[in-house]
């Protein structure tokens, strides 16, 4: 399913850092946060949900995290909106879908972007680290697709759960089981699913590429007990059909196990600029953001089926009522 342009770029260097047996130990740090769940701390998300790892030995030799090198968009250092706390965001370059809603098709190209090391990355985090630990805060990977740089991210990952951080990946799920997913997923605290559309035929007219990459994604969060939200974005006319949103029901019912909810995300026009200064044609011209009303006809038909849901909307509603 990956694209020429989807090459893997990341690379592991020679000499890798030895983490000392307390970092290593960072998981433990995970199990404390948990009961904080219930002071409320952890934003619009909720109680946060770590995926289930083995116990750990803590006379086990500790484990190197070695450099690698990938290539990125940008970083954010405080992010609220991508997991629970407060977060610093990488936006990974590369990306093998072509969405026709994607807010940065400045990040498809695998060949542009910055090349860093993900030591140099870590050292960014580790200055911030502070203020991210309080409230299950943490590094999200983005993108662009961040599974595309498998082996990058992944060191992304280690390197903050040496800090204690927590880490959430932000992808649609591309790559292979071998190849991507098993490198990632172990390091995976939560993952923010975008999962596009239920019906396969307008899940490729809507990115280019075929579903069931995305619906082997999911039942891999499943057997690799990895919570997750999923994030749908609502389009007029291309995503709020009465069937697809009936799919996406039964999708969740499906994954209730370790699926935390749905943050439904009104469609926006905030990145066709970008369409513009790259000489592409937008291929959504003409559709409009959903009504208030729109949208929280969708969230009451999600809530209504036993749905968690995260949406601006509802805020809305809440403040009208006061």
């Amino acid at each position: 399913m990956i694209s020429s342009s989807g090459a893997l770029l990341a690379r592991a260097c020679v000499q890798p850092t030895v983490l000392s047996a307390a970092c290593t130990a960072s998981l433990g740090l995970l199990k404390r946060l948990a009961p904080l769940a219930d002071s409320g701390f952890s934003r619009a998300y909720g109680q946060p949900a770590y995926a289930t790892q083995p116990a750990q030995d803590e006379d086990a030799r500790p484990q190197p995290v070695p450099e690698v090198v990938g290539q990125i968009h940008s970083t954010e250092s405080f992010s609220a909106v991508d997991g629970p706390g407060v977060r610093f965001l990488v936006f990974t370059q590369g990306c093998a879908m072509r969405c026709k809603f994607c807010s940065n098709p400045d990040t498809w190209s695998a060949h542009a972007g910055e090349t860093i090391s993900s030591k140099s990355l870590a050292n960014q985090i580790r200055s911030v680290a502070p203020y991210l630990r309080p409230g299950g805060g943490g590094v999200t990977c983005s993108g662009g697709e961040p599974l595309l740089q498998p082996d990058f991210t992944a060191a992304i990952f280690r390197e903050a759960h040496a800090m204690g951080l927590t880490t959430c990946l932000d992808t649609t799920g591309q790559g292979t089981k071998h190849h991507n997913w098993d490198k990632v997923l172990p390091h995976t605290d939560m993952v923010l699913f975008c999962i596009k559309h239920l019906d396969p035929e307008k899940y490729t007219g809507l990115t280019g590429l075929r579903q069931l990459g995305a619906l082997k994604f999911a039942e891999e969060l499943k057997t690799q007990r990895v919570p997750f939200w999923l994030r749908y974005v609502l389009i007029p006319g291309y995503t709020d059909d009465a069937a697809g949103i009936e799919k996406l029901i039964n999708f969740c019912k499906d994954h209730s196990n370790h699926l935390m909810g749905v943050e439904l995300l009104p469609y926006h026009l905030l990145g066709k600029n970008k369409w513009d200064e790259l000489g592409l044609k937008y291929p959504l011209e003409g559709v409009q953001t959903p009504s208030i009303e729109e949208t929280l006809k969708v969230v009451d038909q999600l809530e209504d089926s036993g749905i968690n849901v995260i949406c601006d909307a509802k805020r809305h509603r809440k403040a009208e009522a006061l």
